[in-house]
């Protein structure tokens, strides 16, 4: 039994060698801005749906995206919050939140609070 035992602590741990070694690799690539193997066309598409260029944001262009972000996550966790009651998959059947309560918790996710 001890010998099956190292052998399963053996092959996890050249198990766990080889992945650290490909997932650094390829980690090391998206870092230093190479296109991954085999998906450099699917993610130029996936840019071009998306609108993205590859010039870089001022900081007017990254503050105007983080306010709309967190603006339309604001307004979409308010909903769901006071929408509760009605959505599929809510098996204890809770109400949705009075809209104090939903403001406060979205505010609170939005800003990183508590």
């Amino acid at each position: 039994m001890a010998a099956q035992g190292f052998l399963l602590i053996a092959s996890f741990l050249l198990l766990l060698m080889v992945l650290a070694r490909l997932t650094g690799t390829l980690l090391a690539r998206m870092i230093a801005d190479t296109p991954l193997p085999g998906l450099a066309g699917i993610e130029r598409g996936i840019w071009r749906i998306s609108g993205i260029g590859s010039q870089e944001m001022n900081w007017r262009q990254y503050l105007l995206a983080i306010l709309l972000f967190n603006g339309v996550g604001l307004v979409v966790l308010f909903a769901l919050l006071m929408s509760q009651g009605a959505l599929p998959l809510n098996p204890q059947h809770l109400p949705g939140l009075s809209w104090e309560l939903a403001l406060n918790t979205a505010v609170s996710f939005v800003s990183n609070t508590n």
